[in-house]
């Protein structure tokens, strides 16, 4: 079908704009190519029309930063294999995911690109570039350093290196990390100003954005004044620093806070997800173990010592406050006007590959209206690696990423779960 029509009961673009009723959106050779409102048009007798006039229509959900090797359970790599990595593709666009950025893969991360199977478009950082010792060495095994997953740089031309090698093998970003402590506290070696601003001026002198791994509230301030241009996950450890919030919106930086890793982590390991009959994550065996493993640690652990193997060593107490401490920053930061996007940072614990509800539920309590919330998850995410011109929005010219749901989805959030169609590049990929 290379001509069709879109007829919309309710149409949620994407741009931030109010909702508009009974729109028709007519689909050609992959693109967006005309929006109508009115009634009577040519478009009302074209051969192949999708009837979903008593749906929302909305572009498809843009997740910025994703680990699609990840599986979920209680550390990196478990339950890990092809079959598994081929089940989180497949989950992700199932549920109204049509693009991702993954953030921190080995090198073959390009090979599962090109696999004939349906899947979210996959834009890559693949290594995370840092310095001598930095994280993540804390909790990654040398392993995944060998596979290309992270790589370490010392010299500026080190850095320049670094950067141009994954500037060829095609990366959407470059991913590096501004941690001064580890998980448990101690410290840890970080870039200096000069490194961090050249691995930055390098990076932009190739067209391409840095995101910057943070998590302790002294780490912020380095990263806004070194050209970082989107932090990922909110503080863990406090409430930030008003002016580091204040200097990240006058530089424009997108904070992508990945609520819902350790939001639905505590839940699920609180409320025994687990042991529920009728929970059944579309996960192998090894990690429904693990996740059994992990949620018995969690019970039988005490409040100040961390839970079995995670690799957030904090106390059991501390990961349990984890949750509303970022809420709390994320809250402060949309308040004084800062510009906000969604990633989920799936999969651990119980963050899976699925439809991200809880994310932008999220972003909604802390302070956006869901209409904000859903451009945060489409036109922001996607600005987030700079394809904001191509995808992310319901506009003539742009890529045809659509999504329907039942549901009103501007009312209620929780209806993007009910995903009735999917289109990537204008071709059906998915119908419940």
């Amino acid at each position: 079908m290379n001509d069709y029509v879109i007829k919309c009961g309710t149409l949620i673009d994407g741009t931030g704009r109010p909702p508009i009723k009974n729109v028709k959106i007519l689909v050609r050779n992959q693109r967006i190519v005309r929006i109508e409102q009115k009634n009577g048009t040519d478009l009302e007798n074209c051969p192949h029309i999708v009837d979903a006039s008593e749906k929302t229509v909305l572009p498809g959900l843009i997740d910025s930063h994703k680990h699609v090797y990840n599986c979920g359970g209680s550390n990196v790599g478990v339950g890990l294999d092809t079959s598994q990595v081929k089940e989180n593709i497949h989950q992700m666009y199932m549920g109204g995911v049509t693009s991702v950025l993954d953030l921190g893969s080995p090198y073959d991360i390009k090979s599962i690109t090109e696999l004939p199977q349906k899947k979210p478009k996959i834009f890559y950082a693949i290594s995370i570039l840092t310095c001598p010792n930095g994280y993540p060495g804390e909790y990654m095994d040398r392993k995944f350093y060998e596979l290309g997953s992270a790589v370490e740089c010392e010299t500026e031309q080190d850095i320049k290196t670094a950067v141009k090698k994954l500037y060829e093998m095609g990366v959407s970003v470059i991913k590096t990390a501004v941690v001064t402590r580890t998980f448990d506290g101690k410290p840890q070696v970080c870039w200096t100003d000069k490194q961090l601003q050249t691995l930055t001026d390098e990076a932009h002198s190739y067209g391409l954005q840095v995101c910057a791994h943070i998590t302790y509230k002294d780490d912020y301030a380095q990263a806004a004044r070194c050209g970082i241009d989107s932090i990922h996950h909110a503080a863990f450890d406090g409430k930030m620093y008003d002016e580091d919030l204040d200097e990240m919106i006058r530089k424009g930086i997108i904070f992508v806070p990945t609520l819902s890793l350790v939001d639905l982590m505590v839940t699920g390991l609180k409320e025994k997800w687990i042991d529920n009959r009728d929970y059944n994550p579309p996960v192998n065996k090894v990690i429904k173990e693990n996740m059994k493993i992990f949620t018995n640690a969690f019970h039988n652990g005490s409040d100040d010592k961390p839970v079995g193997d995670l690799f957030i060593k904090v106390a059991k107490s501390e990961l349990c406050s984890i949750p509303k401490i970022q809420l709390e920053n994320v809250k402060e930061y949309i308040k004084r006007g800062g510009t906000v996007a969604m990633g989920t940072d799936s999969s651990l614990g119980f963050s899976l590959h699925t439809t991200p509800v809880r994310e932008i539920e999220l972003l909604a309590a802390a302070g956006l209206s869901n209409i904000e919330a859903i451009k945060a998850s489409t036109l922001t995410a996607a600005s987030v690696f700079g394809k904001d011109h191509e995808i992310g929005s319901i506009e003539t010219g742009k890529l045809a990423d659509i999504l329907v749901v039942n549901g009103d989805v501007a009312n209620e959030l929780s209806a993007l779960a009910n995903t009735e169609m999917v289109f990537i590049n204008g071709e059906k990929v998915y119908q419940k």
